[in-house]
């Protein structure tokens, strides 16, 4: 990854993975979250933001979340650099976000939004 597109925003979200070793592996290496627990072949767990995405045995499935990113271009080339197939970035001018969409290692489709200012209250 460069120095930009820091991935900086996720919702709480839970994975099945059929191999945890091996996407834990894709989410810290690949991706560049960084990783705050593991137990092999059990959990993996990475920080992201305020919030967590757990890596559990099980099936893939459809998981609606987006990462969020200060840079999209720059996760995309890292993405790409890595072989991944993913889809060109483009505006999304109705829900006002820049993006694209990637299949991880596991058959997870996950997007990549650029990243918002929150209302803090």
């Amino acid at each position: 990854m460069t120095a930009g597109g820091h991935i900086v925003a996720v919702g709480h979200v839970g994975l099945g993975v059929r191999d945890v070793d091996r996407l834990s592996a894709f989410y810290r290496d690949t991706l560049a979250l960084r990783q705050s627990a593991a137990q092999p072949g059990v959990i993996a767990i990475f920080e992201v933001g305020d919030t967590d995405v757990f890596l559990l045995p099980g099936e893939p499935a459809t998981a609606e979340f987006d990462l969020a990113t200060d840079d999209v271009d720059a996760p995309h080339g890292g993405l790409a650099a890595a072989d991944l197939e993913c889809d060109a970035p483009k505006d999304d001018t109705r829900r006002a976000h820049r993006g694209f969409s990637f299949t991880d290692p596991e058959g997870n489709r996950v997007r990549v939004v650029n990243s918002h200012p929150r209302n803090r209250r």
